[in-house]
């Protein structure tokens, strides 16, 4: 056997710890799904569409309802309560994976189909979603040769060339038929469509999972069932056996199996949710693995209390060195059991109040207050391909080097629940792997009775800091101060390319944008590390209305402009444009526009006595279209009839049916700044603000008069004389250089 070190060096730390004897978890959860009668089963966790915040893959209908299938995508690290993405297809559903199959760098989602559309007395095909720029397509772009019933399914590398294989637990617990076991191998990208391994014993397989039972290297395959004992399915050199060389001594009725090193002793133990519905008495259990790769045949811990075990998950909650257990069961509530060590506690420590119908548990941390970046490098002596991270779950894989190699997508795979990393050749000396943890998990749950829920985890950060302000306009001074216990060192980056090394700095932002946060500091145990992302919002943004000069008969055409310093979601824009001017509405449009390409843009509000108008832009209404980036350019083009009247009306924002101005950029909602415009008639002159027809020291007089002695108004055109947008000073300062010390005329 290989000799395998792991050193863990941490990039950016937040560890989170609870008082002693006390989960840091919330009994009550922070979020559920709104969907009803959908029935969901299987729940993983991952980035769909690559922005850096994790995103929930359901699989629902189980044996109750044909369903969707479901993502829920993180909107900055608050999930949805209603799905972002749902399957075209309706199906009886299991449980679901989620991995990289194509190697384009976003994870696919595939589902085992229970049932087929006659329900129990019919089988289905299975399916694959590819996720081609963020989102799966809504048609499945595979599915299996072979109908079938099958409750679970579980991506790994079995035969070790460094790409996703499909396993399926398949068979009908509910009296037969007893079904072979299948493996699709991955092809250059492609799932097999007819399987390329399957189980020598037809079996009424539950769930099936993938770990390095013997530490050979490479992934071994394990089974749980309803109508027998446990099994085992070695893999020798990317081979994996069709008889398994180990199986359970007790044989009951079983619903989830998972791997995990329960004693710390680096040797996978097997973990067993037995479900009393069927037969047995419904205990967790653990088998443990005796140091030579072989797990023993009866359990050495199990629950005190049975029931309908249905999902198990492991993770260090208490950041003890050790992985705790979650657990759910049917109609009943989520527990945790503490590890003390070598063994977990035979009864819970901390207990949901809800009772559900749990069908799978995952550790998260939702928000990413917790996450933080780790590098393992791992020295090997040049026969294996399979390695495991120190930590697990894992929030993110960022990137593998081998023997001094970046590694692409197609040159490794990886499974985040259990954090290996399988790699298509072997490396010669080491391998590093950069990954995304947090020592602030949340515990999430799929319900078949409710809603899908997450409970949160309320322990405090050891690198703790906050500010004055987050949302302000630019230049934007800005207070950090940091309140980490213990802390005597601080390495402060403020995401524009600035940095401080005081405890509590005070930097001003020039340009407008979003920006990540970063404080290192040193604490009495080490250096830690931890990031806010978008922190701090900088504003910089402007809705230019046009300055038109236009004659009576005229179709005068209104080009608004504007400068969004963040990714525009959503807009709304009410404009006022009454005054002396009869301004009739036409029409409008978005022709060399930036706007051109968005999923809507409508009048949503009209006025034509008080002269208002609101618009609203909607970039993507159907999850297919980008925020409109930061940037600057035209957003609409409004049409007007310029009928009669004199003078000029002033183009602003307004409130109309109680629609004010507002960008809605997800993390950040505000109000960008107006530039007025106006429109006039041509017989106006530019700088003739008290119109008798000429430029002169009188209407100097005139805007001194409006201004500071309360007298009248001039024509907003004509007082504008520097065609900034307002009618000050600077108006007169201009007139008088362009008078008495030939500066340029007027601005049209």
């Amino acid at each position: 056997m290989a000799r395998v070190i792991v050193l863990s060096v941490f990039i950016y730390v937040l560890i989170v710890t609870g008082g002693q004897g006390q989960v840091p978890l919330e009994d009550t959860t922070f979020w559920e799904s709104s969907e009803e009668n959908v029935y969901s089963t299987g729940l993983i966790w991952r980035d769909c569409n690559n922005d850096g915040y994790i995103d929930a893959f359901l699989s629902n209908g189980n044996d109750i309802v044909r369903a969707k299938n479901f993502i829920y995508i993180s909107e900055y690290g608050t999930l949805p309560h209603s799905a972002s993405w749902s399957s075209a297809d309706n199906e009886y559903s299991g449980h679901c994976a989620v991995g990289d199959v194509d190697d384009n760098g976003f994870p696919d989602l595939a589902v085992a189909n229970f049932l087929g559309a006659g329900g129990f007395v019919t089988m289905n095909l299975s399916n694959l979603y590819l996720n081609m720029d963020g989102l799966p397509n809504t048609i499945a772009d595979w599915r299996s040769g072979d109908s079938t019933y099958t409750f679970s399914c579980a991506f790994g590398d079995a035969d070790g060339d460094g790409d996703l294989d499909l396993a399926f637990a398949t068979g009908m617990s509910y009296g037969g038929p007893a079904l072979y076991d299948y493996i699709y191998y991955n092809i250059d990208g492609t799932l097999q469509t007819t399987p390329g391994w399957q189980s020598g014993v037809a079996t009424e397989a539950m769930d099936v999972t993938w770990g390095d039972v013997d530490n050979d290297g490479d992934l071994d395959l394990a089974f749980c069932y309803d109508d027998k004992a446990a099994e085992v399915y070695y893999n020798y050199n990317g081979v994996i056996e069709t008889t398994p060389s180990w199986h359970s001594m007790l044989a009951s009725s079983a619903n989830t199996v998972i791997f995990g090193d329960i004693n710390g002793d680096g040797w996978l133990d097997l973990i067993v949710a037995f479900n009393y519905q069927n037969a047995g008495q419904g205990y967790y259990r653990v088998y443990y693995n005796d140091g030579t790769g072989v797990l023993e045949g009866y359990p050495r811990w199990r629950s005190g209390d049975g029931g309908y075990g249905s999902a198990i998950a492991l993770y260090d909650y208490d950041n003890d060195g050790d992985d705790d257990l979650a657990a759910g069961r049917w109609w009943d509530q989520l527990r945790v059991y503490e590890n003390l060590g070598d063994s977990l506690t035979s009864n819970p420590v901390w207990r949901a109040q809800p009772a559900t119908v749990v069908e799978e548990i995952a550790w998260i941390d939702v928000d990413g207050d917790g996450v933080e970046a780790i590098v393992d490098t791992i020295y090997t002596s040049g026969d294996r391909k399979l390695f495991y991270t120190d930590k697990h779950p894992l929030q993110a894989i960022d990137s593998v080097i081998a023997d001094g190699v970046r590694l692409t997508n197609s040159d490794y795979c990886y499974d985040m629940i259990d954090g290996w990393v399988s790699l298509g050749n072997e490396p010669s000396d080491h391998v590093v792997i950069f990954y995304q943890f947090s020592y602030k998990n949340d515990v999430t749950i799929s319900n078949w009775d409710t809603y899908n829920m997450a409970f949160g985890n309320f322990s405090r950060p050891y690198v703790d800091f906050y500010s004055d302000v987050r949302v302000g306009q630019a230049p934007m001074e800005v207070q950090f101060s940091d309140s980490s216990i213990g802390a005597t060192e601080w390495l402060w980056n403020f995401g524009d390319g600035e940095s401080d090394i005081v405890e509590n700095p005070v930097h001003t932002y020039t340009e407008g944008g979003a920006y990540d946060v970063r404080l290192e500091n040193l604490l009495p145990d080490r250096r830690h590390n931890r990031t806010i992302k978008k922190m701090i919002v900088a504003l910089a943004d402007t809705v230019y209305m046009p300055r038109i000069v236009a004659s009576a008969g005229d179709t005068v055409k209104m080009s608004i402009y504007l400068k969004n310093s963040q990714p525009m979601k959503y807009f709304v824009l009410p404009i006022t444009y009454g005054g002396p001017l009869q301004l009739d509405y036409i029409d409008f449009d978005l022709d060399s526009c930036r706007s051109d390409y968005f999923d809507q843009v409508k009048m949503i509000a009209f006025s034509p006595f008080e002269g208002k108008a609101t618009f609203s832009f909607t970039p993507d209404l159907y999850g297919s279209n980008p925020p409109l980036e930061a940037g600057y350019g035209r957003l609409i083009n409004i049409y007007f009839l310029l009928q009669s009247g004199t003078g000029t009306n002033i183009l602003d924002t307004t409130t109309l049916s109680s629609k004010q101005l507002l960008l809605d950029a997800s993390f950040v909602k505000y109000q960008p700044f107006v530039m007025t415009g106006y429109v006039s008639l041509s017989d106006q002159i530019k700088g003739d603000v008290n119109g008798d027809g000429n430029i002169n020291l009188l209407d100097i007089l005139y805007l001194i008069n409006y201004l500071y002695k309360s007298g009248p108004a001039p024509d907003a055109y004509a007082g504008d004389v520097d065609s900034n947008g307002a009618i000050n000073l600077l108006d007169i300062t201009y007139l008088i250089n362009y008078l008495y010390r030939n500066g340029p005329p007027p601005i049209l």
